[in-house]
């Protein structure tokens, strides 16, 4: 009787036993294969890794943007520059002092002109360069045209023989070597200015073709 209830009480116990099975996570004792390692803490290592994620593009956005805004102040440093710059030419126009005005007269074209002529170099038949007879009158004029200190007009022309376009170039050559000779009696490049009518003005300068063959200097206030 005594060793069936023995029996009965370890059998017992063994029952009890094994409705608390071993929890190998919660155990320091195990040994931790891959197996329990994957078990116990895969959902620490995934959130870990992650975490690295995260971090690594929270980095790389950061870099982004760090050379963004790098970018961005050359781009106002360049900004600043170029308004410094304007603030300087700005006040040097309101440094300037302001011309007189002049009386309004009847002039050339809608800006009312008025024109001085100074002298008419006279040229031969078919040819642009500058005799010596007329370099005299550009030598005496020279002087006069520095001292006024305003713009030259020079104009050339031709007679009406031969083609509108030949001569019209024959008349703007004329102006130039005409400009040229001014400019090397020292008379300010900047402020000459050349035109050419050729053959079709030719009548207003007279009907004698030794008259149309001509260039007029003006001096432009």
């Amino acid at each position: 009787m005594k060793k069936s209830l023995l029996a009965l009480s370890l059998l017992g116990g063994v029952v009890f036993a094994q409705d608390k099975p071993l929890d190998p996570c919660g155990s320091p004792k195990e040994v931790f294969s891959k197996y329990l390692l994957d078990q116990c803490y895969k959902g620490y290592f995934d959130a870990i890794m992650e975490a690295k994620k995260n971090a690594d593009e929270a980095i790389k956005l950061a870099r982004e943007a760090n050379n963004k805004v790098g970018d961005l102040e050359k781009r106002v440093s360049s900004l600043e520059k170029t308004a410094d710059d304007h603030e300087r030419r700005i006040r040097a126009l309101e440094g300037r002092k302001p011309e007189a005005p002049q009386p309004k007269t009847e002039g050339v074209g809608p800006y009312k002109w008025q024109l001085e002529e100074v002298s008419t170099v006279h040229f031969d038949f078919n040819k642009f360069n500058i005799k010596k007879s007329e370099a005299k009158k550009l030598d005496e004029i020279a002087g006069k045209i520095r001292e006024s200190g305003k713009e030259v007009l020079v104009v050339g022309f031709a007679d009406k023989r031969g083609t509108s376009n030949y001569n019209f170039n024959l008349s703007m050559w004329r102006a130039q070597m005409t400009a040229s000779y001014l400019a090397k009696k020292g008379v300010d490049i900047g402020k000459i200015r050349v035109a050419a009518y050729g053959k079709e003005v030719a009548d207003l300068l007279g009907k004698d073709f030794k008259a149309q063959r001509a260039v007029k200097i003006f001096l432009v206030y």
